[in-house]
Parts: C-alpha cells; sequence; structure tokens
C-alpha cells in the first residue's frame, strides 16, 4: 500500500499539459503564501496545501471571471468574491487525490490564468495565499535584499575571473601586471643581512640567516619621491617549548616606528624547529637607504624577534 505522500508524488508526475512548480521546498509548511504569477504561469501548476474544515483563502490583485475546481463535491465551500475565493474541503475527503483549481481573469493581460494543485493535508494548510498577477511594489527591505542578492553574485563573478586571471600568470607576470614592478633593468634584487644585522641577546628565537629584498614600483608615490616594494626574509629557531607563530611587525627607525610590515609565515614553528618569516612593505627610497629595525611579535606579544642595522639593496 502506498503512503498518502507517496501517492500524491505519482499523481502530480502523471498531470499532463503542464509543469508543478513548489514556490517553496513543501508547500505545507507555509500558514501565508506570496506567489507573483509570470507570463508561463499559465503553464504551469503551483501546489497549495488545504486541510478538512479549514478555511484557505485566496486574494488575487485582479478580478477573477471564472473558476473551475475539479472535484468541487469535495469541497463544503466554494466562495468567489471579485478578486478573493475562499475555499473549505468537506471533512472526510474521499481520497487523498489532489484537486485541480484553475482561475480564470478579467481582461486581456498575461497571464490570463493560472492553476493550481490543491493537496489535501491531516493538520497543515495555507491559509491565505496572495496571488499578485500584475508585479505589486517592492517593500524596502526585498529591495534591499534584492541588490544584496546582485551584489553578492557580480562579486562572486569577480571573483572568478580574478581567480581565473591570477592562474593564468606566472609570478613575475603578476608583478607586472599589478603595477608593482617597474621597466627597467634591476626588478627584483637581494642581499644577504646575515652577518650585517644586530640580535639582541634576549629574542625569542635564533636568527639563522637573513636576505634583504626590494623592487621599484611601477607607480610614483608621494610626489616624485620612487616608492619601492621592500622584503626582510629570515630563517628562524625555535629553541622554546611552545610553538612561536609572527602576528605583527614593525619597521623602526631611531625609535620611532616606520611602517607596520604585513607579516607571512607558513605555519607556527615547532619547538626545535627553524622555519621562515618574512615581513614586507613598502618604503621610500630615502628610507630603504636607511638603517632599520624590525621588530616581530607573536600573538601575546611576549615573545619577539629583533634584528637592527637593516637595509635594502
Amino acid at each position: 500500500m502506498l503512503l498518502p505522500s507517496t501517492s500524491i508524488l505519482l499523481l502530480l508526475s502523471s498531470l499532463p499539459e503542464a509543469e508543478v512548480r513548489r514556490p517553496y521546498p513543501d508547500a505545507c509548511e507555509e500558514p501565508a503564501r506570496s506567489i507573483e504569477l509570470s507570463a508561463d504561469s499559465a503553464r504551469e501548476q503551483l501546489e497549495v496545501c488545504i486541510s478538512a474544515e479549514l478555511s484557505t483563502t485566496f486574494v488575487f490583485d485582479s478580478e477573477v471571471a471564472q473558476v473551475e475546481l475539479d472535484d468541487e463535491e469535495r469541497f463544503r465551500r466554494v466562495d468567489v468574491d471579485e478578486g478573493t475565493l475562499v475555499l473549505v474541503p468537506r471533512k472526510k475527503p474521499r481520497s487523498w487525490k489532489p484537486s485541480r483549481l484553475t482561475v480564470y481573469f478579467e481582461g486581456d493581460a498575461s497571464p490570463t490564468s493560472v492553476t493550481f494543485v490543491l493537496v489535501v493535508h491531516k493538520t497543515r494548510l495555507a491559509r491565505e495565499v496572495d496571488v499578485f498577477r500584475f508585479r505589486r511594489p517592492e517593500e524596502p527591505w526585498e529591495r534591499e535584499l534584492r541588490e544584496a542578492r546582485e551584489e553578492n553574485e557580480r562579486l562572486v563573478q569577480e571573483l572568478k575571473r580574478l581567480q581565473a586571471e591570477y592562474q593564468s600568470q606566472g609570478p613575475l607576470t603578476r608583478l607586472f601586471a599589478t603595477g608593482r614592478m617597474e621597466l627597467s633593468g634591476q626588478g627584483v634584487v637581494a642581499s644577504m643581512l646575515t652577518k650585517d644585522v644586530t640580535k639582541p641577546p634576549d629574542n625569542a628565537l635564533k636568527v639563522e640567516a637573513a636576505f634583504a629584498y626590494r623592487y621599484t614600483l611601477a607607480v610614483i608615490k608621494k610626489g616624485d619621491e620612487p616608492m619601492v616594494r621592500v622584503a626582510v626574509v629570515m630563517l628562524l629557531t625555535n629553541p622554546g617549548t611552545r610553538p612561536w607563530m609572527a602576528v605583527r611587525a614593525a619597521m623602526m627607525r631611531n625609535g620611532d616606528e616606520v611602517k607596520k610590515p604585513d607579516v607571512w609565515q607558513l605555519e607556527p614553528i615547532a619547538p626545535m624547529n627553524r622555519d621562515l618569516v618574512v615581513a614586507e612593505t613598502e618604503l621610500t627610497e630615502r628610507e630603504s637607504r636607511e638603517k632599520l629595525t624590525l621588530i616581530l611579535w607573536d600573538e601575546g606579544g611576549t615573545q619577539s624577534v629583533t634584528i637592527g642595522n637593516v637595509s635594502f639593496p
């Protein structure tokens, strides 16, 4: 024996000439429904949940010319008054078979009719179904939601475009594509800092090696003074008992902060292990030639690494 829900699905799938569309995942979940019709609505069938001895009211924004209801004897009340239709199924329906309700509208505007599939449920129903044949005025919250969805879709498409563009470029190509490198014979230049930098004895990690990198930006900022992109790459060993992760940095000159570099580290450095830490920022050409101090801090700010006498090639 088929369960009622299974029977409904089979019957709906066999209905001819039209496609059953569910505006909501479950037609019986919402006590109030709002349906906006389109030009194709005449070829669709929309599910509406009804229940015995309980009224379901359809409210239309157009005058109703005619109503056709299959198995009308299954209903105790069928009242049509201008743009309103009230249905009340009888107490004991003969079967769980859905009924088809077709509503024809006055005038020639599309759609001229709409068909509903009335699904009988023991306890749940749509108390009111508001049907808009013409586009209703947009509520402020609906406009905000629509605009947010449109902006989200635009950002998703832009992200996909940028990802595809990024993946098609090599690392050096990306520097030129983003305007981060000038057309010159130098490009990215590097120098070893290991022997030149100063290292306080209270550093939380041991500085095994340090290198300085720079390249001149294609876009000139701060008047006519060229800007350069610089990075300090350090190989650090953790002699402590807890993993260490750099979360912020500062580039200092004579005790004053010059810049807050971005910090990159693949993962926390485990005790007795070593790994690379990169601090990168922008400086003016003049600043890059000065002797600077770089400080790295962990999340708690209690374990730091400092190197002095930092300059760039």
